[in-house]
């Protein structure tokens, strides 16, 4: 028996040297095929990295400043300034970034105190222009901007004087296409983007908001667009101005059948307190409706007005009468 056990743990010991040998044999046959399949590993993740750093855009260490956010513009006018979008169409290289101003709206920002300053990361032969729009707003044209610029620093300044010490010109206000200047000193970045008079906005490089297909327009088409828009929408104003109206005219006519119905039953009524005061009440309700017709008509008036004024400034765009600012030269932060 015990023979037996022995001669089946020889035969195992045997057959396992055995295969132990032969796969020594082959680890060393392909040494060389080993080595190679490593060495082409490494290789192939070495130029992934180098083509993933290539075309993934390198961030900066400047925080992004988020979009729509009202930044405060300028402390003596109670206004912000948001930064609402901005496209890049890597292609092409040009970047179109869009503002929108707001103030308390007793105390409008006219155009001619607004600057605009770009700063690139990176040194590129970038040039920026600015192109003051329609309903205070206005947009950053960015042309030569390679990929590869990691981030680009913007600085919106109001000059404004304090309305404590200078007179608006309500009219000059109100045209929201008037020249617009860019700043030439140099600014850092800082961690606050709100200085005395400014705001810096900062945009780093992101895939996310590429756009190949967004097309570059002209100064004037740029200009003649959002007047175009403006005016779409003061005319939507209007129409609803004038559905109010309707809306007061019914309800005048509702208030004079409740007089009349409670003149005809005071008739039969000891006590007419209850009829006196529902009379009463409708005449108040007209009184107040006539008041809203006439505020409604007048604001139709207004906004016909500025309709108008649009209207010319289309023309004087599309005639060459209104002239633009030069293109200039973004510096760089390095």
């Amino acid at each position: 028996m015990i023979d037996e056990i022995i001669q089946k743990f020889r035969s195992f010991r045997s057959k396992w040297q055995e295969f132990l040998k032969k796969h020594h044999e082959w680890y060393m046959d392909h040494a060389r095929q080993r080595k190679l399949i490593i060495f082409g590993v490494l290789v192939t993740s070495m130029i992934g990295l180098l083509i993933g750093t290539r075309f993934v855009p390198a961030k900066s260490r400047f925080q992004d400043t988020p979009i729509g956010t009202g930044l405060s513009f300028g402390k003596n006018n109670n206004a912000t300034i948001s930064m609402d979008s901005r496209k890049y169409n890597a292609d092409q290289k040009f970047m179109v970034i869009k503002f929108t101003v707001k103030s308390d709206g007793s105390h409008p920002i006219d155009p001619k105190y607004v600057s605009f300053k770009a700063v690139t990361l990176e040194g590129q032969d970038t040039k920026y222009q600015v192109l003051p729009l329609a309903n205070s707003q206005y947009i950053l044209l960015l042309s030569n901007l390679s990929k590869g610029y990691k981030a680009i620093q913007i600085k919106a300044t109001n000059h404004q004087p304090s309305v404590d010490n200078a007179t608006m010109d309500t009219e000059a206000a109100l045209d929201v296409t008037d020249s617009s200047s860019s700043s030439a000193s140099s600014e850092s970045v800082e961690n606050d983007p709100v200085t005395k008079d400014g705001v810096r906005f900062v945009i780093n490089e992101d895939n996310k908001f590429i756009d190949n297909k967004l097309v570059k327009l002209s100064q004037k088409d740029y200009a003649v667009q959002s007047l175009t828009q403006s005016i779409k929408i003061l005319n939507k104003r209007i129409n609803k101005q004038y559905a109010n109206i309707e809306s007061f005219q019914k309800q005048i006519v509702a208030d004079k059948n409740a007089i009349q119905a409670a003149e005809k039953d005071r008739q039969y009524q000891v006590d007419q307190s209850d009829a006196d005061n529902q009379i009463a009440s409708a005449k108040a309700n007209i009184k107040f409706q006539e008041s809203s017709i006439k505020q409604s008509r007048k604001l139709i008036n207004t906004l016909n007005d500025q309709i108008d004024l649009y209207r010319k400034q289309i023309m004087d765009v599309e005639s060459g009468k209104y002239k633009f600012k030069k293109p200039v030269s973004a510096d760089s932060l390095r």
